[in-house]
């Protein structure tokens, strides 16, 4: 148990490193937009593709985004049936969640990847104006993020597998479940 202890805790710093990323980049939209309304403002001159570059980082900040929420337990749920079930209920019902999980976020590597390589292939672009801003990183974050999400549900599925078999938390004593 340690073992897994020890890989899920490394994975979770390593999407926490994945939010620090995605924080930086809410950041550079932010300057970037302010930039570009005062340029439009006081120069009436606004910069050329701040549409399209916001559109691209925000797919990848979406995607680097999404396993660490996950990690956090931090998305919205309903749980009308949740909370009336006890505790092997709830396990039960987080593992069916974690492999629907896995074959949503599977489909969307296998409806992705394809654009990708071509994209890749093509040197895909959005055109605005003269200035070409590619496709590439935003179509790899998708496929990124999708793994990262696969390796999260991979990460809950052994916890709640282990709590509903062994009846205790696998973090042990103050483990979040």
């Amino acid at each position: 148990m340690d073992v897994i202890r020890k890989i899920s805790k490394g994975f979770e710093r390593f999407l926490s490193w994945m939010d620090g990323i995605a924080s930086i980049s809410i950041a550079v939209i932010m300057v970037l937009i302010t930039a570009d309304v005062l340029s439009r403002l006081v120069l009436n001159k606004p910069f050329v593709g701040t549409a399209e570059i916001v559109s691209s980082i925000i797919i990848i900040v979406c995607f680097l985004e999404i396993p660490y929420v996950s990690m956090r337990k931090g998305h919205v749920r309903t749980t009308v049936l949740y909370d009336r079930v006890g505790r092997k209920g709830k396990d039960v019902i987080d593992i069916v969640a974690c492999i629907l999980g896995i074959i949503a976020y599977g489909l969307i590597i296998k409806a992705s990847f394809p654009g990708f390589l071509n994209a890749v292939e093509i040197n895909e672009a959005e055109i605005a104006g003269s200035f070409r801003i590619t496709t590439v990183p935003g179509r790899f974050a998708i496929i990124f993020g999708s793994v990262l999400m696969i390796l999260e549900f991979l990460n809950q599925l052994i916890k709640y597998s282990y709590d509903l078999i062994a009846g205790t938390s696998i973090e042990g004593e103050g483990g979040t479940k």
